[in-house]
């Protein structure tokens, strides 16, 4: 089938930016007397909205934290996307070959996704066709979320297919009653968290080329 929009999520899966952003969500976590480390961090906060992150850091603290904690954050983790951020490996050469319509949708804010693109080379790809949580005022995993999309796309949710790498996404587009890829990227943790939502996972962004039928 010849998908009439293919979505793709940003931070894991059009750019690396979900290591960086967890290692700086640490540190400023750690400044606030929690002891978390990148990988837990990683691990519980990757594909999530920000307010239930910072609801899970408040309960780990026992406490508030500070009213600028997400900016600080926002800010801290911008400058460290502008020093180290890189597009997935292969993934452009995907989008060198898609000839139909393609969007990018994401939990995060959209300067955020503007910066994360267009400090990748990735803007091109998508124009205007970005979607933010923090403008729909809906987060994944809500299937709402992208409903609103693909209505806005104007496309059925059949006629599209979701790229993504956390079970939060594939769980929002699953149930909005749209395909979805998982891509995996090799880890076995993050396939069985994909495998109850994704109807296909994947590891490497060369095999799109066969599983969207890309000539």
């Amino acid at each position: 089938m010849k998908w009439k929009l293919i979505i793709f999520d940003c931070d894991g899966v059009l750019v690396d930016s979900e290591v960086i952003a967890s290692r700086v969500l640490a540190e400023q976590v750690v400044k606030l007397g929690y002891p978390m480390s990148p990988s837990e961090a990683i691990h519980r906060f990757a594909g999530i909205q920000m307010a239930k992150a910072i609801e899970i850091v408040e309960e780990k603290l026992g406490q508030p934290v500070p009213a600028d904690f997400e900016s600080t954050f926002r800010d801290a983790s911008f400058k460290a996307f502008k020093k180290e951020l890189q597009p997935v490996r292969g993934v452009d050469k995907v989008l060198d070959k898609l000839n139909g319509d393609v969007c990018v949708a994401s939990n995060g804010p959209r300067n955020k996704i503007e910066l994360n693109l267009n400090l990748t080379g990735l803007a091109e790809y998508f124009g205007d066709n970005i979607f933010s949580a923090y403008e729909l005022k809906v987060w994944k995993p809500d299937p709402e979320f992208y409903l609103r999309v693909a209505k806005t796309m104007q496309v059925q949710p059949g006629e599209c297919v979701v790229i993504e790498d956390t079970h939060f996404g594939a769980a929002a587009a699953f149930h909005a009653g749209i395909r979805v890829l998982g891509y995996a990227a090799g880890l076995d943790r993050k396939r069985e968290e994909l495998a109850p939502f994704a109807h296909q996972t994947f590891d490497n962004m060369s095999d799109l080329f066969s599983i969207l039928d890309i000539e």
